[in-house]
């Protein structure tokens, strides 16, 4: 009797001891990093380059997997379902831990009970961008022409229930204008077809349209920003433009599936931090329009439940029910 007790202490110790290494070793393989929005798009853009540069530091791949639909819903679902033992990750945002579980009755995670939230990476803005060619030069000449054709200018977002879907109704609510939503599934693919002057205009966010701005693809009317952005100083804001309400702080994070445990957690925040503080990354996540801001695991999953229940209230104000 004793000899099997002593041979059972020391299996669950053997565990234990080897738990606590991988923990400490952790990764000693490939991690999965799942984007739920399609390649091209902003969400795509930001996780690939935290991705390239935690797969640096760590000596181990961090792979974006694009897992699109649903406003990233369908991605995070995926993430949430995952094992918890830090190899598959998700690049959490807005849309799929506030605006989409606010809009879809559909959402099978529970944002605050189905992830370990990790870390925020940063915070962007979104912009109402239009083909260089369209009549409206200003968001003064939108609204009048959309008043004099109502129902004939149509929009494009990355899809139903995505902040770029709601500031897109607000704009038709405070101005009493009827403008045509098109959804897609991701920014990527909308944007192409703003960029080939099939859809005239887009709610975007800065990211993923940033590139195209400065080349001079796209126009933008305005910024959902509380304030004139640095790297678009001519633009200005719909506030400016007598819409106040139409201010929207949207955020990037890496969050994983509920359980992961402490020491992986601390230690992945702390080596984002570490590589949110690079010049270059820096540098670039602001030449897309992100600016770089770092929260550790308990301010960033407070942060995140604050930001779900702000998102419920916008939605039933607006109205907005999607199938």
């Amino acid at each position: 009797m004793l000899r099997r007790h002593v041979a059972y202490f020391l299996s669950v110790l053997a565990i234990l001891i080897s738990s606590g290494a991988g923990a400490a070793d952790w990764p000693t393989k490939p991690v999965r990093l799942i984007v739920p929005f399609p390649a091209g798009g902003s969400t795509d853009v930001i996780g690939r380059i935290v991705a390239a540069k935690l797969g640096e530091r760590m000596g181990q791949q961090f792979i974006v997997d694009n897992r699109a639909g649903a406003s990233g819903t369908v991605g995070s679902e995926s993430a949430a379902r995952s094992p918890a033992d830090g190899y598959t990750l998700l690049l959490t945002n807005i849309g799929s831990q506030g605006v989409g579980p606010a809009v879809f009755a559909s959402v099978k995670y529970d944002t605050e009970k189905d992830f370990s939230h990790v870390a925020m990476i940063g915070t962007f803005t979104n912009a109402l961008v239009v083909h260089p060619g369209f009549a409206a030069k200003s968001l003064g000449d939108l609204v009048a022409l959309a008043k004099r054709e109502p129902g004939k200018y149509n929009f494009a977002t990355s899809g139903n229930g995505s902040t770029n879907h709601l500031l897109g109704e607000m704009l038709k609510l405070a101005a009493g204008i009827d403008l045509v939503h098109v959804p897609y599934r991701g920014a990527g693919p909308a944007l192409a077809d703003v960029l080939a002057n099939q859809v005239p205009m887009m709610f975007d966010s800065l990211p993923s349209s940033a590139g195209h701005l400065k080349a001079g693809g796209l126009r933008a009317l305005a910024v959902a920003s509380a304030a004139r952005l640095a790297a678009l100083p001519d633009v200005p804001t719909f506030r400016e433009q007598g819409f106040p309400d139409l201010v929207i702080e949207n955020w990037f994070g890496i969050s994983g599936p509920a359980g992961m445990a402490g020491d992986i957690v601390g230690k992945l925040a702390a080596e984002i931090k570490t590589v949110l503080g690079q010049a270059d990354v820096v540098t670039k996540l602001a030449e897309i329009g992100l600016q770089a801001r770092w929260t550790g695991p308990a301010e960033f999953s407070t942060f995140i439940k604050r930001d779900l229940a702000m998102w419920k209230d916008v939605v039933a104000r607006a109205k907005v029910t999607v199938q």
